[in-house]
């Protein structure tokens, strides 16, 4: 150690230091990715495996399927199932 290096410089200047922070990172950065993936495993759960499209389409307004319906002729007088059921032939 130089007289005229300051503390800091030779704590920074330390390889064991460098290589402390590296495995440190690294292990900040692998916890966040499981902590996601554990999060994303868990909310098949709420949101299901296998979604019934069915549902999925009852739950949106006439307008909303109609939108979807875009160059289908005679779609204004018909009701919500039979919306559906025209989406999901086509």
């Amino acid at each position: 150690m130089n007289w005229d290096s300051s503390p800091a410089q030779v704590f920074f200047d330390n390889p064991m230091t460098s290589i402390t922070d590296g495995v440190v990172i690294f292990c900040i950065a692998a916890t966040l990715i499981i902590f996601d993936a554990v999060l994303t495993l868990l909310s098949i759960f709420q949101k299901g495996v296998c979604i019934n499209q069915r549902d999925l389409l009852m739950k949106k307004t006439n307008k909303e399927l109609k939108a979807m319906l875009t160059g289908v002729k005679r779609i204004s007088n018909l009701n919500k199932k039979q919306l559906v059921n025209l989406i999901l032939v086509s």
